[in-house]
């Protein structure tokens, strides 16, 4: 109850909370909030009808009660509950289909920083998970999308590394970047490092990726990350970006930064859910949003680079389309925006300014979590006419796929078509 109450007030993510939690057992803490914050609004309705107060306690125990089974606690609360349980119990019969979150899928990229064979990996869960009806992303190579119940916390492809739990919006960043093989990048604001892993995966553990993290903790877990997913191109930078020289000689030959800054969360499933309990913190936004605009301007001020990515798990216009115009009213001689993965129908908000048809949003409804991309490139060095940004990207099950700027390479000598897939 005190982190749904933290998390409502502004005061951090509900995972962030969790996890910083003293409680031993951070795991259920946070097990028990996101189903709670799933079920919030049969809870709510049933609380109102029940004449229950609005409290995030007494959400929390009707959860408990209505969904787990029993309250393990003790108090005044779970003995005006338990007279009340057939009457909760008919109401949640009441509400309960027509007012459930729907749980979004669950998203697997195949590393192939270790995963040499994708197919191979595509067999062997299969054979784990064979009741599992997954199937490839049209939108992103080497993605699975699971049912949201499937559990990999004992795949060993996943103890190992050759497959990575990431959302689907999570990996627009990077395939939005497409840096070419070779290429030197920056991620601006790393940990803790699925993105970087993603842009390392796209290079072929070639070229360099500087990830930048500021955050002592953060960045000990980056390292972890990136040690255990085999990314051999990376070097991780315990530095605050915006205190990063441009004219730093060993960034001399960057030329594609990817800037994935703080942002309100808002655009999480679980920060939706809680945004049922609250208003937008406007003050925290506008800081939020004055920070992102530092660090995507310090990000188009390193001489080399061709190609700047922007991204925010937000859905605010704040953080997303306005920090974007203003980036475009100040440095609009020098650089504009592609249109990245043309096949995806939800673009920016045309109503802050045209242009934003170029930019990307997600939203729930697309089963992804909220988020927002934009591209900027560099009118004077962006010299294909956006032709990466303008290629139909191919599915996972394509044996071909774009890996360099002016031709296409055959990665695989197992072709794809010969998996089956349930």
């Amino acid at each position: 109850a005190v982190v749904s109450t933290q998390s409502t007030g502004g005061r951090g993510s509900v995972k962030s909370l969790c996890l910083s939690t003293k409680n031993k057992a951070k795991t259920k803490v946070y097990a028990i909030v996101f189903n709670t914050l799933q079920n919030y609004r049969t809870l709510k309705i049933i609380a109102e009808e029940a004449q229950l107060e609005s409290t995030a306690l007494v959400y929390v125990h009707l959860y408990e009660l209505l969904y787990r089974g029993g309250l393990k606690t003790g108090g005044p609360l779970k003995v005006k509950l338990m007279k009340m349980l057939p009457v909760l119990k008919e109401l949640k019969e009441k509400h309960n289909k027509s007012t459930t979150f729907k749980r979004l899928p669950l998203y697997v990229r195949i590393n192939t920083l270790l995963a040499e064979d994708p197919t191979r990996v595509i067999k062997q869960l299969q054979t784990q998970f064979p009741d599992s009806k997954f199937t490839g992303d049209p939108h992103i190579n080497f993605l699975l999308k699971f049912p949201p119940t499937t559990n990999f916390s004992k795949c060993r492809l996943y103890r190992n590394g050759q497959i990575i739990i990431q959302d689907k919006a999570s990996c627009m960043s990077a395939t939005a970047l497409a840096p070419p093989r070779d290429a030197h990048v920056i991620d601006a604001c790393s940990a803790p490092g699925n993105k970087t892993l993603h842009v390392g995966a796209l290079l072929e553990n070639t070229g360099s990726v500087f990830a930048v993290e500021r955050d002592s903790k953060r960045f000990n877990k980056l390292k972890n990350n990136i040690k255990k997913h085999g990314a051999k191109n990376i070097t991780p930078v315990c530095e605050d970006f915006l205190k990063t020289l441009p004219s730093d000689p060993k960034y001399s030959k960057v030329t594609h930064i990817l800037v994935d800054p703080s942002c309100s969360g808002s655009g999480m499933v679980t920060e939706n859910l809680v945004n049922d309990f609250k208003s937008k913190n406007v003050k925290r936004v506008s800081e939020l949003a004055a920070l992102q605009k530092s660090l995507l301007t310090h990000a188009l001020a390193f001489p080399q680079v061709q190609r700047v990515v922007y991204s925010t798990c937000s859905v605010y216009n704040e953080e997303n389309e306005c920090v974007v115009k203003e980036m475009l009213d100040e440095h609009g001689g020098e650089w504009k925006l592609a249109r990245v993965i043309p096949s995806w129908k939800r673009r920016g908000d045309t109503g802050v300014f045209p242009e934003a048809e170029m930019c990307v949003r997600c939203s729930p409804e697309d089963e992804t979590n909220g988020f927002f991309l934009a591209c900027f490139v560099r009118k004077e060095k962006e010299k294909d006419k956006d032709f990466l940004a303008g290629v139909k990207l191919q599915s996972i099950f394509s044996v071909r796929h774009l890996a360099m700027r002016y031709h296409v390479k055959q990665h695989y000598k197992y072709p794809y078509k010969y998996v089956k897939l349930y």
